[in-house]
This record gives C-alpha cells, structure tokens and sequence, in this order.
C-alpha cells in the first residue's frame, strides 16, 4: 500500500507532466497563430477546449483599424453560418413544446410557398435536404446590388416562392441552401410571436448565460466589443456598408468566450441542455437508404478515427470555423474580422496540435492497409460539378492519385482510406467519394458538406459556333433580361449590374464563366437556340430562360 509520502509524489508528477504538456500545446498553438500578431490589421480570436476545459483563448489584431482597438476573448464577431445550429436549436424547443413538428409541411405556416411535387417538411429544411434554391445565389444571378440595397427575410420569401423548380427532391440529398434557414426563422417568428433573437434569448441564450450573443434583427443598436469586418482590397481595407436585415442562416454575433460555452453544451457537458445537443446532432435517412452528413445546423463529420461536429462560417469582412469531438471533449472555434484569413485551416491546424500522438490516429493508419487497395487508374478523369461550370481533373502522377479543380491553383494529393474513397493528404476533413451512384460520380466534401460531380466531355473553343447562342433571354423567376453576344470570337454576357463577362464552353452547347455558373442553351428540332438553363454554385438548378423573338 502506497504511503502518504509516496501518494504526493505520483500526483505531484502527473499534475507536472500535465501542465508541461498543456505548456507545449499552448506554445504550438501560439506559433501556428505568430504571424496573426499585428497592430494595424484586422485579425481574429481563438478560443480551445480541451477535456472541457478552456486551455487556449487569446485575440490577435485588430477589431476596429480606426481607433486602434485590439481584438480579445471577449470580442463580439460575426458567426456566420455557424448561426444555423442557433436556429435550429429554437426549432427544438418550439418541438419541445408541442408547437410545431418537424413532420409539419411548411406550408401550414408559409401559406404562399409554391405546391411542388413532393411536400417539403420542417426537418427538410433542417437538414438542407428541401432542394429550395439558394437566395444569395439567385439575387447574384438577378443582379442585386448587395452593397447599396435592402434585403430582409420577406425578400428572400417573396423570391424563393417566384422559383418553379427544386435543385432536388425532398430528402433526396443535401444541397445547402441559406434559404432553408431565413424561411425557418420566418417559421419560427410565425409560431413563437416573438423575434428570433428575443426568442433565443429565452429559450436559450439566457439559460445558457450567454449574454454576448444576439441576432441582429434591427439597425442601430449599440453593440459593446463589436468587431468591424473587413475584406483586403490592394493595399487597404474596406468594411462592409450593407443594411440587410435577413437572418437564421446568418446575422449572429458572439465572442469566443460565449461559444465555449455552447461548445460544452454540444460536448453534452451541460445536463439540463443535453437533449439539445442530441437533438441538433440527429441525422435523417435520404430516399437513398444513406445517412446525411449534415444533420441540424451542424455537419457530422470523421477526421483521424474520431467524429467531429463542425461548421464553418464565410461573408463579407469575416470567417469562422466551429469543432467540436465529444470523445475527447475537445472545441475549437476561430472567430476573424478579416476575410482573407482562413478560420477552417487554422480550426483543423489546431485540432491536429490536440490529437498529435494519439492512438487511435496511428490505429486508423493500421486500418488503411486492412481493406484492399484499388487501381488507381479507374478513377482517372476529367468531372464537372453538377449545376455549376466547375471542373475537376483526376489524374496520376508519381504514382499517386492527384486531383485539381479549375478554381484552385495547385494539385491535391489524395489517399485511399476505404473503398472508392481518398482523403487529402494533409487534409483529412477533405475527402473524394467515388462510390457508383445513378445522379453523380463523385462527390467531394468539406467537413462533411458535399459537392456533387458527374464525368465530363469538354469541348475546344474553335469548335463552337458562338453566333448561334447571340441574343436576349428572359427569366420571370429572376425578373431578368440576359444580352449574349460575341466579341473578339468570344461569347459574352451583359444583365443588371455585370458587363461583358467572358464566356468559355464547357461541353456540348454549354458556357461558363469560371465562376461557377453554368449556362446550357437549349434547341429546337431545327437546331435553333430557343432557350436557355441557367445553373450556379450547385445550389441553383435550371432556371428557365426563354430566347426574346427580335421584332419585324
């Protein structure tokens, strides 16, 4: 039996090896964060959760260039995106309290939603599975002016009920939609008769104590420790003149000293809100018979042999990355005032620093040899995503399976970890699934959300007669007016706000303009051009054009 004497020295020695490797976490974390110290930039804040507890929490920059106020972990930055599970988490108690369920068609409370096909639920709204159209795409493709014009929620309605079409069935897959998320706040108001953000405040926000977290649902409010969002341009910055007022999908605020608490909540750390952690963690079966990897305002997610709960934020001035893994009680959220910073390689970078060493890393390395490896060769070649003019090349060299988009500028190194499917090298969160499907061919996710990909035939700029495709089409779902035309041999396009954007093709009677934006003309039997499709960031499918007949 140990004595007292003895006693004292194993804990004297554990709390040692503890605080030495917690030092060592804190020192790389803070080397990976050294080039962020600034005092006349924009930067960002940092908060990590490790075994619930908080081990890291420091800001870096600037929060406003004008008065030289530094950034902290009680700084008030923009969430982003990351204010989906906020929303979601008011649907939850909306169900908790037999208001609403998530079986309920949208429709009982948005009376003049189009009838589509197939009925779109409340949780089909949760999960991105609606196959809605996202409006930030639809107002870029009409010409809206972000900057300079209003926008509110009511908007995004009015302009989401005016689409005849889905980008899918119901349930079918996960499409991403922030429209999804401003008709679920629209929902909420409906039923609560209350703002979402006084709402999430009873319901949550104030049980929770988290007193520096609010959805703006109104100009002119002060805001204490608000962080200015900027966005580099040549050699200064610009912050952000809008005055939208839409949110649920977005339009939060927080500091990263609030979050860790919501990152505990999510660790099911937090009793009394358990049940929300589930609830927002809960994935639903698609018509395929496969799991959703978006489940509630979250993306459900492997990185080295451990699940993650994660999501990232991106807009104008700012970017943010959430990651949560229950099994370590691990967090990490980066908060930035500056969109050029990339919040989800330094969330990842940081979660890599935690997990160093750990054994089931090296367990999942032993399981990579125990299923059989395949020839790389029948992935091999050139993919277009669908409803976008994005394309993918797959492609061997040195052995290895590498694959390069036409947006990025260097090629990726992929590793096979299971059947069909390959992880970045370095990048574990970045993952190629080649497993045989009727609607696609790959899908490459991020964290879980999913890019959709079918195998291509590109065609050569000097086999395309450009004039065929010359004239005015028209779209009522976007209230719009397109002028093609040809310029220098090039086809270009001219509408509200954009000028003389150059057009490439891609494949058999289809354009794009290297933005993700597809244009299919479409043909009659004597091979005239009467219409066109417009497609764009794989979150808009199809949007009908009809070719202007020129007058006598």
């Amino acid at each position: 039996m140990l004595n007292f004497k003895n006693s004292c020295i194993m804990v004297f020695a554990f709390v040692f090896i503890s605080t030495a490797a917690q030092t060592n976490v804190n020192q790389k974390i803070d080397e990976l964060l050294a080039s962020y110290v600034s005092n006349d930039s924009p930067g960002l804040s940092v908060k990590v959760i490790n075994q619930n507890e908080s081990v890291y929490s420091k800001g870096f920059g600037l929060s406003n260039l004008d008065y030289n106020i530094k950034n902290s972990d009680s700084t008030v930055f923009s969430l982003a995106s990351i204010a989906k599970q906020f929303t979601a988490s008011a649907v939850w108690a909306l169900v908790n309290d037999g208001k609403i369920s998530l079986e309920d068609d949208i429709r009982i409370y948005l009376r003049e939603f189009p009838i589509y096909d197939k009925v779109i639920k409340v949780k089909h709204l949760l999960n991105h599975t609606s196959g809605i159209r996202n409006y930030h795409t639809l107002m870029y493709l009409s010409g809206f002016d972000y900057a300079n014009s209003y926008y509110d929620n009511n908007i995004v309605l009015e302009l989401a009920c005016k689409q005849k079409g889905l980008n899918n069935l119901p349930g079918e897959k996960v499409s991403y939609s922030n429209t999804n998320y401003n008709l679920l706040a629209i929902i909420i108001e409906h039923v609560s008769g209350q703002n979402l953000n006084d709402y999430l405040k009873d319901k949550i926000l104030n049980p929770l104590k988290m007193h520096s977290t609010f959805v703006r649902v109104e100009h002119g409010k002060s805001i204490k420790n608000k962080a200015v969002g900027y966005q580099k341009q040549k050699d200064s910055y610009k912050f952000s003149s809008s005055n939208q007022l839409s949110y649920g999908a977005g339009s939060m605020g927080s500091s990263v000293n609030d979050m860790a608490i919501w990152m505990k909540m999510l660790n099911e750390q937090i009793l009394t809100f358990r049940p929300l952690a589930q609830f927002l963690k809960t994935t639903e079966i698609l018509t395929s018979g496969e799991r959703a990897k978006y489940a509630r305002g979250l993306m459900i997610d492997d990185y080295k042999g451990y699940e993650t709960l994660n999501h990232s934020g991106f807009g104008f001035g700012g970017r943010s990355q959430l990651i949560t893994v229950l099994e370590k009680q691990i967090g990490i959220l980066v908060l930035t005032n500056s969109q050029a910073i990339d919040a989800p390689r330094i969330a990842y970078q940081i979660l890599d620093i935690l997990l160093l060493n750990e054994e089931k890393i090296q367990d999942e390395d032993k399981d990579e040899v125990l299923f059989k490896k395949q020839g790389i060769e029948e992935f091999i070649g050139q993919y277009k995503e669908i409803n976008s003019d994005m394309t993918m090349k797959i492609f061997v060299e040195n052995d290895s399976l590498k694959s390069m988009g036409s947006i990025g500028k260097t090629s990726a190194t992929l590793m096979q970890y299971d059947k069909n499917k390959f992880h970045r090298f370095n990048s574990q969160n970045v993952k190629h699934d080649f497993t045989p499907s009727e609607t696609h061919d790959m899908v490459i996710s991020f964290g879980g959300t999913p890019f959709y990909f079918k195998h291509a035939k590109f065609i050569e700029s000097d086999a395309v007669y450009t004039s065929q495709f010359v004239g005015d089409f028209y779209s009522d779902e976007l209230d719009v007016t397109y002028r093609f035309f040809v310029e220098n041999n090039t086809l270009k396009l001219s509408y509200k706000g954009r000028e003389s954007i150059n057009l490439n093709p891609v494949q058999l009677n289809e354009f794009g303009n290297n933005d993700r934006t597809l244009y299919q003309f479409i043909k009659n039997e004597k091979n005239r051009t009467t219409g066109m499709l417009l497609s764009c960031d794989g979150t808009v499918k199809e949007i009908i054009f009809k070719k202007k007949r020129i007058a006598n």
